[in-house]
């Protein structure tokens, strides 16, 4: 009887959790790889890679944990993107969590747990929304709903309960921190899903994908040459926090808003942003400042629209063409244009100023992580030591 109740050790259950993972991916192989068609858009699920790494680096388990957690944003945004092609979720998790947890430092256990977990969630939550269905706008509904619930059985609840068990604590000690910000981040993350799936907010989640995969080489760049994940987010980043959200804000209203103010608002923010920048030495915020300040002076230039080198290209673009009009002879600041071509798989054409953006958030992100150790402890020592002197003052005026 003694046998029957004692408690499975934490090796059994993160065992049992690889089996579960790939049984599953084992089954998705068998059912939906095998039938499947060519998808026309690889860069697609490639940035989907891109955006669960930065999910999971983010929001995310950090360097020491034992346990793994599910991305709270992106991985439920391909569910819904990929509902027509489930296999491409399946390799977008199989794919991403080694990448995610190998960056961070993670240990090769706490590496196949995250594989094991993602694609259990990945095949878990396409079968769901699957089985609901989505044709019609109250079937697809139901299944987002019904894939939030499965996301949110295997991420915050799993999560916390394999943290209780491998730290032996409460469940709902772990619980508490877990479920914070959960449900709003799978809000988000069918709002991702429906962007990409819309055509006047499709060139905005493209932006963002863009940015995913900037970041990632960015995070990769700093790994290979020593960086640490905890510094990213350790005391002392270098860029406001409130600031930073006021300036994405700026841009979302320019993305919506008709020119002048298109391009106006972003123009006034890369201004700001360099002298910032340049005031304070932070040299990558000046290096994509200068890309956006490129990118929006040649649109100004050009009736709010960005010049495209190339008729093809233009025709490409399909219905995102309205801010962008073929260079010709008339152009002003014709070599500041877009006539770039990105190599395969990536579509498209990109401008100069995009790629000292690029440069700058690869270069911003490396830089976080190959901050010197004794920078964020030092940090962290001046701040517990202003925490003590509080302390100490409270208790003198309290005892007085």
């Amino acid at each position: 009887m003694d046998v029957l109740h004692r408690p499975v050790s934490p090796r059994t259950i993160r065992a049992c959790l690889w089996a579960a993972g790939l049984c599953a991916l084992l089954g998705a192989a068998v059912i939906w790889v095998g039938p499947a068609q060519p998808y026309q858009a690889p860069w697609a699920w490639i940035s989907f890679i891109g955006m669960c790494v930065i999910d999971d680096f983010v929001l995310g388990s950090k360097e020491g944990a034992e346990v793994s957690e599910l991305p709270k944003v992106a991985l439920l945004a391909a569910v819904i993107v990929f509902r027509r092609h489930p296999e491409l979720t399946v390799l977008v998790a199989l794919t991403a969590a080694p990448i995610a947890s190998l960056v961070k430092g993670q240990r090769w256990s706490t590496q196949v747990t995250a594989t094991a977990h993602w694609v259990l969630a990945a095949v878990a939550g396409a079968a769901a929304f699957r089985l609901v269905g989505f044709e019609d706008p109250p079937h697809f509904l139901v299944a987002t709903v019904a894939l939030m619930a499965v996301h949110y059985a295997l991420g915050p609840a799993l999560s916390a309960w394999l943290e209780a068990r491998f730290a032996g604590v409460p469940f709902a000690d772990t619980f508490a921190g877990h479920r914070r910000l959960a449900i709003p981040l799978q809000v988000s993350g069918a709002l991702l899903a429906l962007a990409w799936r819309t055509s006047w907010l499709e060139p905005a989640a493209l932006k963002v994908a863009d940015g995913a995969l900037v970041t990632v080489a960015g995070i990769f760049v700093g790994f290979l040459l020593g960086g640490r994940s905890s510094r990213v987010f350790a005391p002392g980043t270098p860029i406001p926090l409130r600031p930073l959200v006021a300036a994405g804000a700026v841009l979302l209203v320019g993305e919506i808003t008709p020119s002048p103010w298109s391009w106006l608002l972003p123009l006034g923010l890369a201004v700001a942003a360099g002298i910032w920048a340049t005031w304070r030495r932070v040299f990558p915020v000046a290096c994509g400042a200068l890309g956006a300040y490129c990118n929006e002076i040649v649109r100004a230039a050009n009736g709010g629209r960005m010049p495209v080198d190339g008729n093809g290209v233009l025709a490409a673009v399909g219905d995102r063409a309205g801010s962008y009009v073929l260079a010709g002879p008339h152009t002003n600041f014709a070599w500041l244009d877009d006539r770039f071509h990105l190599p395969p798989p990536f579509p498209g054409i990109a401008s100069g100023g995009d790629i000292l953006i690029a440069i700058g958030m690869a270069w911003f992100v490396a830089s976080l992580m190959l901050r010197p150790a004794a920078t964020a402890a030092g940090e962290l020592a001046v701040d517990d030591g202003r925490d003590q002197a509080e302390a100490s003052q409270a208790s003198d005026a309290a005892a007085a």
